[in-house]
Parts: structure tokens; sequence; C-alpha cells
């Protein structure tokens, strides 16, 4: 597996506050069966501005190899969605995701639909690939803008723990509008890679196909700046009537799920 979006490098935003830290939450990655993390510190102007990223970065590397962890660390941030986000990323201060065509970003704290999508074409116009992070924390969210978001070619990704009391995200997850699980890891008490529950769950509920898709091939993809699958690539696997509905509509989804349940 491959997990595009993790906070492991020790003392660089509000993630890992130490080596030891990182590396406890990089075993608990390896033995849950990650091989690659991308480790995407925040970027947010004069909060964490990737101030001695690099240097950790290396550090943590030999320092892996050093203990024989045989884990590959890649290089990313989470982009802060405001304007002087943006400035960083026309000066190039913002490492994308495996240095390469793709960039992890989050909406701010309040911002609206409208403003979330001009933000988003902006940096589209500047020719790189957007991956949208957690989207299941925005009020915004729905099975309609998530389908218009799929549309923009906007790549969508949630967090595993979410998976545990927002409920929703199953029905997202089956009518084809997730693309990518991620851990969002940032320390060994709350934030961890105790995920083992989550993953036997989506892998029970939809199949290894749906598992290996989230977990494993669309995050390869990713770090390979290679195109994922969009709306108009499925070929009607997403029907346009069922993302109409702008509310979460959590009811249907356990009724198809239980009424799957009496075919078999």
């Amino acid at each position: 597996m491959i997990d595009i979006h993790c906070h492991v490098l020790p003392g660089v935003d509000d993630g890992s506050r130490n080596l030891e830290e990182s590396i406890e939450l990089i075993i608990s990655a390896q033995k849950l069966g990650y091989k690659k993390l991308c480790c995407t510190s925040h970027y947010k102007t004069e909060m964490y501005q990737n101030k001695n990223y690099d240097k950790v970065l290396n550090d943590l590397r030999k320092e892996l190899k050093k203990r024989e962890i045989e884990i590959e660390l890649l290089e990313g941030n989470e982009l802060y969605l405001d304007i002087d986000g943006l400035s960083g990323l026309k000066a190039k201060k913002v490492n994308t995701l495996n240095k390469g065509s793709y960039l992890l970003v989050e909406a701010m704290p309040g911002m609206t639909y409208m403003a979330l999508k001009k933000y988003l074409e902006k940096i589209f116009q500047m020719k790189y690939k957007i991956v949208l992070a957690h989207v299941e924390r925005y009020s915004f969210i729905n099975k309609k803008s998530l389908h218009e978001l799929k549309k923009m070619k906007v790549v969508i990704q949630v967090n595993l723990k979410s998976l545990r009391h927002k409920k929703n995200i199953y029905e997202w997850i089956d009518l084809g509008l997730i693309d990518i699980l991620s851990s969002d890891a940032h320390d060994r008490k709350y934030r961890n890679y105790e995920l083992e529950d989550v993953i036997t769950d989506i892998e029970n509920k939809f199949g290894i196909e749906t598992r290996k898709k989230l977990l494993e091939e669309n995050p390869k993809k990713i770090i390979n700046s290679e195109d994922i699958e969009y709306i108009e690539d499925i070929k009607g696997e997403i029907d346009e009537k069922k993302v109409s509905d702008t509310s979460t509509d959590n009811n249907n989804f356990i009724k198809r799920f239980f009424k799957k349940l009496k075919l078999r």
C-alpha cells in the first residue's frame, strides 16, 4: 500500500514531535502493509513553510536505513488554500507528491464551495494536478459536489479513520466518488496507523478490487504522475440520478447494502 497523506516528519509541522515518534509511526505503517509514505507536512504561510524539511527528511531516511526499516519516504506537502499559499506555490516553495505533477491541497475552514472551485481552477492553470485532502471534513461536500469535482478532474481523498463515524462515506465509495483512502497520520496516540479494522471493513463491504484501487493502485498512479479514472472514463458506472441528491442519504445506502445481502 501507499500512503499519500501523512505527517510523520519530526518537528516540521503539527505532526510527529520527535524522531522516536516518527519511527514508531513508520513501523506501524509498515506492519499494516504500507511500502511508501508521502511526507505531506503542512504548508501554511507564517506557520509551516518547510523549514528544515529536506534535512529532516534525509535524516529520517538515513535513520530508517540504519535500523533496517524497509519503507520508502517520498516528498510532499499539504497546501493550505489561501492567497499566501498560492503565492508560495507560484514561487516553487511547495512540494508536490513525489516531485511529480500532483499537489495535495486542503480547504480553509469556512471556505465556500464556490471559493474552493476558484482556487482549484487557479492551481489547474499553473499546470498542476490536484488531490483534495480529507473531503469528508468540509460542510459543502455531498454527492453532487463530489461528482462535480471529479468532473473537474480533482482527485478525491478521504481519511481512513473517518469511516468509523461518517457512514455516508461508504455510500460515496459505493457510487465511485472516492479515489483514495489515506491515513493523515499525525501522532502515536490519536491520529495513528491503527487502521486494520477499517481496511478489513472496506474489503468485506466492497471486495478486494475496490480495496486495492483505493489503497494501492490509485496512490501508485498519483506518485507516478499518471492519470486515474475520471467520470468520463468510467463509462456509466456512476448514475447521474444517484448523485444528484445533495443530502448524504445514509438510509438509501443501508437499504441497498442489505438488499445485496439478501440476493446472495
